[in-house]
Formats: C-alpha cells, sequence, structure tokens
C-alpha cells in the first residue's frame, strides 16, 4: 500500500550526524591510543576514554532519536529512524497538540503507548500531518507539553550524582582525617643531568588553579619529571624560564620511583604500573648551580596548602551530600517531565485551509 505522503529524511542533518559521529571517534582513539602508548596500560587515560566515548555515544544517539520521518497512510503513520521505524495506528491516538520550544514547532501525538514527538524542521510533510490527522477526527488539545519519560535518564544521572557524591565525600573525609603528609628527605635520590628540552611551564589559569613544571632530561628518555602545584608554588618561574636545552640541572625524586621506573630493579605496584607511569614526581630543583625549589620549601607549601584546603571541607562535604541526596531523588523518580509548559493558545503557524480542506 502506498502512502498518501511519504516522509524523506533531511540528507544535510544526516552529513552533520555522520561528520559528527567522524570527530567523535578520531578523539576517542587518538585518547585510547594514548592509553597504551607505554610499558603498562594507563589506567586514568583510559578511564578519561571511556567516559568521553560513552559521552559521545550518548550524543549520538540523542542527536539520532530526533531525527525522524513520517509516512502517511490511510489507517495509520510510519514514524521512521534511520534503522528502525514504528507503526501507529489511527485507533491508537488519543490526541495531537502542537507546540513550541526553542523557537521549533513540534507535533505532539499522544498515544495508547508512549507519545510521538515530532520537530517540524526536520519533517517534509509536517502540514500533510496536520491534515491528515483533522481527517481522522483527532481531538487537538493546546495543553499538550512535550514529555520525555525520565525513567532511565533519571536513574542514570542519579546514579552518577551518586557515585561522584560519594567519592567527593569520601575524599573530603580523608583530607581531614589523614595526616599532613611531608616529603623525607632520606626516601630521596638525586639525578644530575642536561635538559633535551626547555621546560614545559603551565601557569594557573582560570580552567586551572594550579600550575606544573615538566622536565626531560637527555640521560632519562621518554620520563617526564614533574613539579606539581605545590612546588611551583615555590619555584622562581622567571629564573626557570631562561633554561633551555643543555642547561645542567639536579633534582630530587623517591628512590622508589626511581627503582621501578628507571633503573627497574623493584617490581611496580598496580597504580604505578597503570597511572601515569612516564610521570616522576620531583620534590627539589637546581639549574645550572642554583637551587630553585628545596625539599623544606616544598614542604612548606604542602603544608600551607593543606591548612587553607582544610577550610573549604566543610563546604565541599555540603555540596557532596547534596549531589548524593539529589542523585538518589532522581534514581528513584519513575514519572514522565515535561521539557516545555504547555500552549494555551493555537499556534500561528497552521495552513487552515488545507486543515478545513
Amino acid at each position: 500500500m502506498a502512502p498518501i505522503s511519504k516522509g524523506k529524511f533531511n540528507n544535510r542533518q544526516w552529513l552533520l550526524i555522520l561528520i559528527l559521529f567522524a570527530m567523535m571517534s578520531v578523539i576517542s582513539f587518538y585518547i585510547f591510543q594514548h592509553a597504551f602508548a607505554y610499558r603498562y596500560v594507563q589506567v586514568d587515560v583510559l578511564v578519561a576514554a571511556t567516559s568521553l566515548t560513552l559521552f559521545f555515544f550518548f550524543i549520538l544517539m540523542v542527536t539520532m532519536q530526533g531525527f525522524k520521518a513520517v509516512d502517511i497512510y490511510e489507517e495509520q503513520l510510519v514514524v521512521k529512524w534511520r534503522f528502525a521505524s514504528r507503526i501507529v495506528d489511527k485507533s491508537e491516538i488519543k490526541a495531537y497538540g502542537i507546540t513550541t520550544r526553542k523557537q521549533i514547532n513540534y507535533i505532539i501525538i499522544k498515544t495508547t503507548g508512549e507519545d510521538v514527538v515530532l520537530p517540524e524542521l526536520l519533517l517534509n510533510n509536517f502540514d500533510d500531518l496536520i491534515h491528515q490527522l483533522q481527517l481522522w477526527r483527532i481531538k487537538q488539545k493546546f495543553e499538550l507539553p512535550i514529555t520525555r519519560d525520565a525513567r532511565f535518564e533519571n536513574r542514570g544521572t542519579g546514579v552518577i550524582l551518586m557515585i561522584v557524591g560519594s567519592f567527593l565525600f569520601g575524599f573530603t573525609i580523608k583530607s581531614v582525617i589523614s595526616p599532613e603528609f611531608s616529603v623525607d628527605g632520606s626516601k630521596l635520590i638525586t639525578l644530575s643531568g642536561q635538559l633535551s628540552m626547555p621546560p614545559e611551564i603551565k601557569m594557573p589559569s582560570k580552567g586551572n588553579a594550579s600550575g606544573s613544571i615538566q622536565l626531560y632530561l637527555v640521560e632519562y628518555p621518554g620520563i617526564n619529571f614533574n613539579i606539581d602545584g605545590v612546588g611551583f608554588n615555590s619555584v622562581n618561574v622567571k629564573q626557570l624560564q631562561a633554561a633551555a636545552r643543555g642547561t645542567p640541572v639536579e633534582l630530587s625524586v623517591l628512590k622508589h620511583e626511581y627503582a621501578v621506573k628507571i633503573t627497574k630493579t623493584e617490581a611496580p605496584g598496580y597504580f604505578e604500573t597503570h597511572y601515569q607511569w612516564a610521570t616522576i614526581y620531583t620534590y627539589s630543583l637546581t639549574v645550572n648551580g642554583e637551587s630553585l625549589l628545596s625539599v623544606d620549601s616544598y614542604n612548606e607549601s604542602k603544608h600551607s596548602l593543606d591548612n587553607s584546603n582544610k577550610k573549604w571541607s566543610v563546604l565541599i562535604a555540603i555540596i557532596a551530600l547534596s549531589m548524593f541526596t539529589y542523585g538518589f531523588i532522581l534514581y528513584r523518580q519513575r514519572h514522565k517531565v515535561p521539557l516545555t509548559s504547555a500552549n494555551t493558545q493555537p499556534p500561528a503557524k497552521v495552513n487552515a485551509e488545507k486543515v478545513k480542506g
């Protein structure tokens, strides 16, 4: 049986979806490749790559969910997606309405099952659909909002909020009750060498409140000697910026990390194996015979930062508990959630002559 009006997919929109999918695939592949670039799998990068890929997949699914076309028959509608379709018999349709969200008109078809929401922008036969619904004498209601079934979305969002809230609360408690960490100079070993490239200095910014310094030595290829935000606060950055390739340096690292990652005389633990394998943290630095960072200055900066952070612990704990509570509430919700307010007047954009005909 031939349709009265055949819906056509918007090829331009489909092309944009394919381009989006290609971009997401390239980014995900690059990050996954970086996770396996070293001797051991880097769990932190792998988790980031997996999370980003799932986020991309969610965006793609949401985008494709709204990409629809409709075939109109004498007794039914066929709502089509690219890889699936749904038949809606006219006897299943209880009412329909037209509403506007973000300056886009939508037809909401209320059925005995799930509502059908169709955007005018992607339908080539929007007016034909209105006309057919009128011929079927389907009642038009102007109070129908666009709704979504919140069960699965709320469950997913709720679980994520509860997990993040739990980790944040646990981390806050640990930072309060755990003793302050001090670097023990007797557990350090001093390495000497020449810079293979100028230091990479990352200054604090709006996105990242703490700076960091990356050092690479000719004698230890593939190793990133990192001065974290604590040590960064004690380093004279202007003096360090003068260093270039070939500049002699001395730096101190933990003997354990030296044995695990450089001489490989000790077996690595799980987190050492899978978390920042190529990074070794540095606690003192001498450049051209001038000390820019010492163990004592590092410890002083660490204690000062710990005391400052503890002042915010109560606020962070409240935020964490709020996230967990709200996540639990979302997880328990099952009802449909309106995405728009209901229209109280008929929309202006309807082909009146065609409807009457």
